[in-house]
């Protein structure tokens, strides 16, 4: 019998990248220091292993600068993936990535962006300050992209294959990684082995429950689950999973089952809550017995000792789930 082994996520990533490297020749790794692991590792694996260090394409941390890098190497017939430090870099680069998602849909299908971004997003490793920011809602706004949060550590390795695959066609990724999830211990047998299991972008059912549907993404659907425990209340939990385009057929037949909601995300203020808030109010309205809620964190910017009040709180979501469930 093999023992079995407890990794990191982060050393899972970064196993997982060094088998998409040698899966495909037309793989390269784009981001600083990924030549010498990368700041979070994520490429300590592909480093260890010399036929694949040529892939391997360090540069300075300028954001736009590796982002049209990639989408160079994509014209040219290359598969990119761009390791970023943090998602904060993702708003120095916003012009380069507005562009990478144009390129497909202004020619009409006849270039490929097949460029897949990793980015570590919120708080989690004590950086305070933008650390704790949580761009996704800036991105998701950009035509052309898909856009994807990782909710649950042992689905990572499938879905970074699944993004990489490009099964869905030859559309730019962008995965969001919440450090919150990243320096969690997985034992061999908690990470699901095989294809990833829905199609990517699909909305993931976490629980079942009848007094409320409680809508989040991230590292916001942890809390969700410990606000349900805590309110005493059966609630239905749906993770997002896609963030652009949104999985609308199943987040509207979520609400209408309990007609009960909350959304819970990260920020005072969040473009990406209030289009879900608007599309349940418009595809579920008839079904709607109170109020949709909202509850986020702390707006910014916070200090580093602060940092975890970007997200909302495991109290501040059982109250709103209550306040619905009695409504």
């Amino acid at each position: 019998m093999v023992a079995s082994t407890s990794k990191s996520l982060l050393r899972r990533l970064a196993d997982e990248i060094a088998s998409l490297l040698r899966d495909d020749p037309r793989r390269v790794i784009v981001g600083e220091d990924v030549r010498d692991g990368g700041m979070l590792g994520l490429t300590r694996a592909a480093r260890e292993d010399e036929a694949l260090a040529a892939r391997l394409l360090g540069g300075p941390l300028t954001p736009a600068a590796a982002i049209a890098h990639a989408t160079g190497l994509a014209l040219a017939g290359r598969r990119p993936l761009v390791i970023l430090p943090s998602a904060s870099a993702l708003i120095e680069g916003f012009a380069a990535l507005r562009e990478l998602g144009r390129i497909s849909a202004s020619a009409g299908g006849e270039r490929s962006s097949a460029v897949v971004i990793l980015a570590p997003t919120g708080p989690g490793f004590g950086l305070g300050g933008d650390g704790a920011e949580s761009p996704e809602d800036l991105v998701a706004g950009l035509p052309g992209l898909r856009v994807l949060a990782l909710g649950e550590a042992r689905e990572a390795p499938a879905l970074l294959r699944a993004a990489a695959g490009f099964d869905a066609g030859e559309q730019p990724t962008v995965v969001f990684l919440p450090r919150t999830l990243l320096l969690r211990e997985l034992a061999d047998e908690d990470v699901p082995s095989g294809s990833f299991p829905r199609a990517l972008g699909a909305a993931r059912r976490v629980r079942e429950g009848d007094d409320a549907t409680i809508f989040a993404w991230g590292a916001g659907v942890a809390l969700a689950e410990a606000a349900v425990d805590q309110s005493g209340h059966a609630c239905a939990i749906i993770d997002l999973s896609g963030l652009a385009p949104l999985d609308a057929d199943a987040l509207a037949a979520a609400a209408a089952r309990t007609g009960k909601l909350v959304i819970v995300h990260p920020g005072q203020r969040n473009a990406i809550a209030a289009e879900v808030a608007a599309l349940l109010a418009d595809r579920a309205i008839l079904h709607l017995d109170a109020p949709i809620l909202r509850v986020g964190g702390a707006d910014g910017p916070l200090p580093y000792s602060a940092e975890a009040n970007a997200l909302p709180t495991v109290e501040a979501i059982a109250a709103a789930i209550a306040e619905v469930a009695t409504y």
